[in-house]
């Protein structure tokens, strides 16, 4: 029954029961996709949790109600406490998207929290209780961090336009100018080396900005059926290629064989005499992967951890891209690369932590 002057919104049951709108929010508040949580400020414990929130940390509803907040964000409570909720007490609402939440299992989990007072008090008494909406934020932090990373690359890419290639544009430019005035045609070889030497950058440079740390669907690969497809559009007089034996793992094909190219072509690039390159499993206890070695004069051991940097290179014309974009390839994959010296005194690249098939 709709008691004399109460809207449908208000009406009461004879018994004196919940109105219709806290049934409404009743509802809301169980059925809600976020994790809504009800937190007495000053004893700062859990008042009631929904579904939702049991189901994002892990526990069950009797189990948080005999929590409180500091337990879910031990990292982050003080801060919070000094400004989230002191924006509820004085402002009646706050939020803030820098927010960790620990699960039961131990898993952090990034989140956004939105929260308001409750039953506001008469006479500017400050509310005792609020509501605190929570939502997993993982799924956004990933692609902020994609698209950071599509920038950096991008920036690097303009950084190498804008600086690096001025000097080589300068040499055809001066080349040039020198060969018309004095009809030197030989100084056309100079600025012919300088255009392949800009075009070389320019491949590794988009190659890098565009593809980064992504890779397709895997699928089984061979390393020596691979390794043969990457040295035939490779092969050269300057250098032999031995596969010393196979493995079969899971990879993104194409990705491989770019950083079977760029391996290979380092080898070759780095080394003055013809190279011999060599290329098989790796045969330790508890290791799988696979090498890449050469017979060239090396890497020295000060310089070893730093050749995957991003423009790093030991040759004055070397473009400083190759390893950084296997760097890239390997670690998109989930694996890991470190260089050494080989048996021959040159040097040996391992990748490991590859799934045998």
């Amino acid at each position: 029954m709709v008691e004399e002057g109460n809207t449908p919104d208000t009406r009461v049951d004879d018994t004196g029961g919940t109105t219709e709108i806290e049934r409404r929010y009743q509802k809301i508040f169980e059925h809600s996709n976020d994790a809504v949580m009800i937190v007495d400020i000053e004893s700062e414990s859990f008042v009631d949790v929904n579904p939702a929130a049991c189901e994002l940390l892990g526990y069950s509803r009797a189990e948080l109600l005999e929590m409180d907040p500091a337990s879910i964000h031990p990292d982050d409570f003080d801060r919070v406490r000094e400004e989230f909720i002191r924006d509820i007490l004085e402002e009646g609402t706050g939020f803030t998207d820098d927010l960790h939440c620990l699960t039961k299992d131990g898993q952090e989990i990034p989140t956004e929290i939105s929260g308001a007072a409750l039953d506001p008090a008469p006479d500017g008494e400050r509310s005792n209780r609020m509501i605190a909406i929570l939502r997993d934020i993982s799924d956004r932090i990933a692609r902020r961090q994609e698209l950071e990373a599509k920038v950096e690359r991008l920036d690097r890419f303009a950084s190498v336009v804008s600086h690096d290639l001025r000097n080589p544009l300068s040499v055809i430019r001066a080349n040039v100018k020198l060969a018309q005035q004095n009809d030197e045609i030989e100084r056309l070889d100079k600025i012919n080396e300088t255009v392949d030497r800009m075009d070389d950058m320019m491949t590794s440079l988009l190659q890098l900005t565009k593809e980064g740390h992504t890779i397709s669907d895997p699928s089984e690969v061979d390393l020596e059926d691979i390794a043969r497809k990457s040295w035939d559009g490779i092969s050269t007089d300057e250098a032999t290629l031995a596969i010393e034996s196979s493995v079969s793992f899971q990879a993104d094909p194409e990705r491989l064989r770019e950083a079977l190219d760029n391996l290979f072509r380092n080898a070759i690039d780095h080394t003055s005499s013809p190279v011999s390159i060599s290329i098989g499993a790796i045969e330790r206890e508890s290791v799988s992967g696979f090498y890449v070695a050469d017979n060239g004069s090396g890497i020295p051991e000060a310089q070893q951890g730093e050749i995957f940097d991003w423009g790093e290179t030991l040759e004055g014309d070397g473009t400083g891209f190759g390893l950084a974009i296997v760097s890239d390839i390997v670690e998109a994959h989930s694996w890991q690369i470190s260089v050494a010296d080989s048996n021959e005194g040159g040097t040996r690249f391992e990748i490991t932590g590859i799934g045998l098939v």
